[in-house]
């Protein structure tokens, strides 16, 4: 494993804890402010990352679909106002 594979699997566990919360434990990226926004932003770069590193070894894949699905329910929890969070 190459240092920007082990950079962006490391990137990709921790921030996955930040992007659960806003999926299901937060109205959306909004409400949290700042934090949400850098959040997101950590995510997408992760995603850049953990794309780069799929292209030379094959199981980094799975960490990009994984990453885009977050993403994605964080995207749609905060554009659609679809309540996706338990406190609802």
């Amino acid at each position: 494993m190459n240092r920007v594979t082990g950079a962006s699997v490391g990137a990709f566990v921790i921030g996955i804890l930040p992007l659960l919360a806003l999926a299901f434990f937060s109205p959306g990226i909004s409400a949290e402010g700042l934090w949400g926004y850098a959040a997101l932003i950590f995510g997408v770069a992760t995603l850049v990352g953990l794309t780069f590193s799929a292209l030379r070894s094959r199981w980094v894949w799975s960490l990009v679909v994984l990453q885009a699905i977050l993403i994605g329910l964080v995207l749609y929890e905060t554009l659609s106002q679809a309540a996706l969070y338990v406190g609802t």
